[in-house]
């Protein structure tokens, strides 16, 4: 899934999810889920995560976390990567 939100700074970011079945130790965390930049994307730097008991919930969640980000930006927060 791919959505555009606004920036800090004006411009536009492109950013998609990606959502992951892994082996967790407990199965209420066996879902991963992240948002990162299209144009920067590095895997140790996602702009948010988390895990999920299922692929609903993961898919749910990161379009939840797209609209807030994209809905309202908390102040001082900064999706441009440098």
């Amino acid at each position: 899934m791919r959505s555009t939100i606004p920036s800090m700074i004006g411009a536009e970011i492109l950013v998609h999810a990606r959502v992951f079945r892994y082996q967790a130790a407990s199965p209420d965390r066996s879902w991963y889920v992240d948002i990162d930049d299209l144009n920067d994307q590095r895997p140790d730097d996602p702009i948010w995560y988390g895990y999920f008991e299922s692929h609903r919930a993961a898919i749910d969640a990161a379009c939840n976390q797209i609209t807030a980000l994209r809905d309202n930006p908390r102040p001082g927060e900064r999706l441009a990567r440098e």
